[in-house]
């Protein structure tokens, strides 16, 4: 009798065990997602971020069967949008489309209420932003080596050469100042609240250089409007292969380029980063998705969690000491 006791007490347990196995594998389970996912945006609709981000929703609604829905959640220079998805569940059901304002917010700002690698769980590089320096196309500045020399010139006359970017403490103003810093130059800077009004402005004649991103100048590009100088990074851009990079013409600390990429909060399960990064980062290597992207300047990269994860770590330290050597703050 008691060793009938004793067996069925084990099959009791046994039974017990494989039912607890089933619970966590069904918590776990591939067939996430069964509700709709949402992606905050940290800053405005309309950017070269939304336009990838939004495609990228859309392929992603297809694949998983849900909805994949964008939600804007800007101001505080993303200070706001991060923050919600830092304190957001970790259940991979809201997630954070960002960009290089995440690395570069710690060294800009007194505090942010977020840590960039303790708050978060790399999921997928989107894409590399390729920058170039533009000049109007009957500017008498052809070369990069002309345009330093000009500056030098125009310093010593007491009436600096200026450039434009679309806005204090971004990205654009900091490669200014890293410019003015590399090539021992003097340049005023002319901050604009977008892309789009500081290349008018350059092809107007109001300003003598802008910092622009390929895809806001290709059209002005091919139309002969304006000329690109120099390319902010370490390669060369496979949509503008003759101009060089400000490293082959010289000036150092402008290798630096931007990004778009996907976050979740930290503590998100594995498996759904994991089936995310996967299924985003064969959109992004579809042929038509490689085509549109290029064409606006986009270099698309499908980083995934281990790599992107590296890659932040690096950039983190990369703009902090960057935006130290300039001197550029949030506040000026």
């Amino acid at each position: 009798m008691n060793q009938k006791r004793h067996l069925l007490s084990r099959a009791l347990a046994v039974i017990a065990l494989v039912g607890a196995v089933a619970n966590v594998h069904a918590q776990t389970s591939p067939a996430w997602p069964t509700k709709p996912v949402k992606i905050i945006m940290p800053s405005l609709p309309a950017g070269s971020p939304d336009r990838v981000t939004r495609m990228v929703a859309e392929k992603l609604s297809v694949r998983w069967g849900q909805p994949v829905v964008v939600e804007y959640k800007p101001g505080a220079t993303t200070v706001i949008g991060t923050e919600f998805v830092a304190r957001a569940p970790a259940d991979g059901y809201t997630l954070l489309s960002t960009f290089t304002s995440l690395v570069q917010a710690p060294a800009l700002l007194p505090k942010v209420p977020w840590d960039p690698e303790r708050d978060f769980t790399p999921i997928v590089q989107f894409i590399r932003s390729e920058v170039v320096l533009l000049v109007r196309s009957d500017s008498p500045y052809k070369t990069m080596i002309e345009f330093i020399a000009g500056a030098k010139a125009a310093k010593a006359s007491g009436a600096p050469l200026n450039y434009a970017s679309f806005g204090n403490a971004s990205s654009f103003h900091i490669y200014g100042e890293a410019l003015k810093r590399g090539a021992g130059i003097d340049l005023t800077h002319i901050p604009y609240k977008g892309e789009s009004a500081s290349i008018v402005d350059l092809m107007g004649g109001q300003v003598v250089s802008s910092f622009n991103s390929i895809g806001t100048a290709m059209p002005h590009l091919k139309s002969g409007r304006v000329r690109a100088l120099a390319l902010v990074g370490s390669v060369r851009s496979k949509v503008l292969p003759e101009v060089p990079t400000f490293g082959e013409a010289g000036v150092a600390k402008l290798d630096t380029s931007g990004w778009f990429g996907m976050l979740a909060p930290a503590g998100t399960p594995r498996s759904i980063v994991d089936k995310i990064a996967a299924d985003t980062a064969q959109i992004l290597a579809l042929p038509e998705v490689v085509e549109s992207l290029r064409g606006q300047g986009l270099e698309p990269t499908g980083l995934g969690p281990d790599a992107f994860g590296r890659f932040l770590r690096e950039d983190l330290m990369r703009w902090k000491t960057l935006i130290q050597e300039v001197g550029v703050k949030a506040d000026n």
